[in-house]
């Protein structure tokens, strides 16, 4: 019987600024595939209109699980306007440092809320509402990463890990090398380290919410709030994410569990977002 743990924490994996993107692009194409699969016909439809406007601009984009990687290409153009707009450093001290506000003003739960009004707005450009789908679909993933909404005060790092990037650990365990956690949790431990066919999303989806269905998550996946799916991280991330000491290699029961919670945490992500979706949309 596969261990499945409730509730215990979960980005594009390569050291940046100190901050990180979030899953990789498998990982968030994943969570968007999920919920596209969860959307009422109706808001389907609309979001489908919305994929096609904003692939008018960007022609590689044909499907709604491309939208969710959208984001992180921004930073390939040199557009860094929206970077905050991935995480949020709610401070978690990790040897008694004490705590301190550390957190931008235009963060994570700062832009889900600020898009939501947006895609409501039957006054909205179409581009525009295309563009911000992208940017929902990209952050609500990122906020059930755990290392997205924390940031570790300690003596090493009194200004914090910036989410795991500066929390160096030796993997992978076969061949061991210098590797910030936040690297690791992205890929989801090698989850997501496949290429982004339309095949392998739709596969990994199939296997996601097969161990992770809806029922499952019960009450939670209604739950829609974006400070309390911040707050999950900082409830999680002493529990798993930062159980593995710093410099040594993950034990092989820590590897096993961060594959079972990326599982576990993109489902989530993909159900909740259909749900806050379907309540945007439906009356729209």
């Amino acid at each position: 019987m596969k261990l499945r743990i409730k509730c215990i924490a979960l980005c594009f994996g390569i050291l940046i600024s100190l901050n990180s993107y979030s899953w990789n692009a498998v990982g968030h194409m994943v969570i968007a595939n999920i919920a596209y699969k969860n959307l009422q016909p109706a808001v389907r439809t609309k979001i489908d209109s919305m994929v096609s406007n904003l692939g008018k601009e960007y022609p590689y984009i044909t499907t709604f699980a491309q939208l969710g990687p959208w984001p992180d290409g921004l930073r390939s153009q040199r557009i860094e306007s929206f970077t905050h707009w991935h995480y949020i450093d709610l401070p978690l001290s990790g040897d008694g440092t004490p705590l301190k506000n550390i957190a931008d003003s235009d963060n994570a739960v700062w832009a889900i809320n600020k898009i939501e009004p947006v895609l409501k707005n039957v006054k909205a450009n179409p581009y525009e509402h295309a563009r911000f789908l992208a940017f929902l679909v990209h952050i609500v993933g990122d906020v059930h990463q755990p290392l997205h909404t924390v940031a570790r005060l300690s003596a090493a790092h009194p200004d914090g890990d910036k989410g795991g990037n500066l929390y160096i650990v030796q993997y992978p365990v076969q061949k061991p090398h210098s590797v910030a956690l936040h690297k690791i949790w992205d890929e989801g431990f090698g989850l997501f380290n496949n290429d982004t066919s339309a095949t392998n999303i739709d596969a990994l989806t199939n296997k996601i919410t097969a161990e992770f269905p809806v029922q499952y998550f019960g009450s939670k996946v209604t739950e829609l709030s974006a400070e309390g799916w911040a707050k999950e991280g900082v409830e999680l991330a002493p529990a798993l994410v930062y159980s593995t000491p710093e410099n040594q290699i993950p034990s092989p029961m820590y590897v096993t569990l961060g594959k079972q919670t990326a599982e576990q945490r993109a489902a989530l992500a993909g159900y909740r977002l259909a749900n806050l979706l379907n309540s945007l949309l439906s009356e729209v």
